[in-house]
């Protein structure tokens, strides 16, 4: 009995190391140890990714449908950066076939640096990672300043310009009619639209940018309460001295009809300069406020709550450059995520105003209306800044005056 019961032990034992030597079957043959970690179940492996450039997702077109609320304008404009971020990413940009340089004169952390940002990833985007446009803030891509940028592009040394029309005095006249106080303009949405409009609709004001290059968009900025370094509020026009600080055309109109002088400066002058004492009023947007910090203790404290000088802003393409663009057949990509579409962005702007007017009252500013003596005053002084203009401008000044006091009246209604 212990004899059998030895042999069938050693049969057992026997079996057993057969069965351990599977290995002696070929490697080809023998299933993948799974990687799974300790009693998880292996997942099955994901398919191969595919080797082609990856397809964009479809990009929202046409006018957007904004919120009449600015704070839900600010939040929809930065969701939708978010995701142009996230489309553009799946790019390696040094693969671009074509690039491209886009001069800006204001810093990164800007409305402006943001928006063309965000462009730059659309543009990635509509060509499939074909041509890469890079972003120069603070006049990265400009030899000669902001002052000369507008030439530059024409020149051709700067691909595509971002820029005020209102800095190039004799550029685009007519394009300043948007700058003009007597407007009332709400918000950088309201003016935004309007200016857009007015491009869209007005000849003449499309003709002023036709002799430049391509322009891609043409909006408005946040409206520019008349700021400064002071004491007290003022109650007239006729406490508005000294040197005073504003964008050409209507704004600096506005400077010598109240009696005091313009003082010009690059922006990024501004704070050393109103802290100094050397600027004694400063009419530029809150985006400007917000971006250059000018809300900080010491700079300005005080900021009357109208609009002196709500600038355009225009984002052009060299003539040569869009030749070659067009030429290698992306010229209606890159329009797909330009002008109508670029309205979607707009809301950048309300988060900087809503930014700069809360830092204002963080750090002791007082921010407030014009009562009525005051209200009186400028109102007689915007109005007279607008027939100046009108004046001084010329040929169809009048009648784009006029559309644009519609325009912008209709769009101040609908965005608050």
């Amino acid at each position: 009995m212990k004899k059998a019961l030895t042999i069938m032990m050693i049969l057992l034992m026997f079996a057993t190391l057969l069965a351990g030597c599977g290995g002696s079957q070929p490697a080809a043959e023998s299933p993948p140890a799974p990687t799974a970690t300790p009693d998880v179940q292996p997942t099955p492996a994901p398919a191969p990714a595919p080797t082609l450039e990856p397809s964009p997702a479809p990009m929202p077109a046409g006018v957007p449908t904004l919120a009449a609320d600015a704070a839900k304008r600010a939040d929809d404009a930065y969701a939708f950066i978010a995701d142009l971020h996230r489309q553009a990413s799946t790019y390696n940009t040094t693969d671009a076939q074509y690039r491209y340089i886009l001069n800006c004169h204001d810093p990164a952390a800007s409305a402006a640096g943001e928006f063309l940002y965000a462009w730059s990833d659309a543009v990635l985007v509509a060509t499939e990672g074909k041509i890469y446009i890079e972003v120069g803030v603070s006049n990265a891509f400009s030899t000669g300043g902001t002052m000369a940028t507008l030439d530059e592009m024409i020149s051709g040394s700067i691909d595509f310009d971002w820029t005020l029309p209102c800095y190039f005095k004799g550029y685009m006249p007519l394009s300043l009619a948007i700058q003009n106080p007597a407007l009332g303009i709400k918000n950088a949405t309201a003016g935004a639209y309007a200016m857009w409009d007015l491009y869209k609709n007005n000849a003449d004001i499309r003709a002023e940018y036709a002799k430049s290059g391509e322009l891609l968009f043409l909006w408005a900025n946040n409206p520019s309460p008349l700021s400064y370094k002071g004491t007290a509020e003022i109650s007239s026009t006729a406490e508005i001295k000294g040197n005073i600080r504003g964008n050409n055309g209507p704004a600096q109109m506005f400077v010598t009809q109240v009696g005091a002088d313009i003082y010009g400066c690059p922006i990024g002058d501004v704070y050393t300069n109103v802290s100094t004492g050397v600027i004694d009023y400063l009419i530029t947007d809150w985006h400007g406020i917000a971006s250059f910090k000018l809300y900080e203790p010491g700079v300005l404290n005080y900021y009357l709550d109208t609009n002196i000088g709500c600038s355009a802003y225009c984002l052009m393409a060299n003539e040569g450059v869009w030749a070659e663009i067009t030429n290698n057949g992306f010229a209606d990509a890159i329009q797909s995520v330009s002008g109508d579409y670029l309205l979607n962005l707009i809301g950048i702007w309300e988060a900087y105003e809503i930014n700069g007017r809360q830092s204002a009252k963080d750090n002791g500013g007082t921010i407030y209306l014009p009562n009525a003596a005051l209200a009186s005053d400028l109102d007689a002084a915007y109005k007279a800044v607008a027939q100046q203009w009108i004046s001084e401008t010329g040929g169809s000044a009048q009648a784009v005056y006029d559309q644009t006091v519609a325009l912008v009246d209709k769009y101040n209604s609908m965005y608050n």
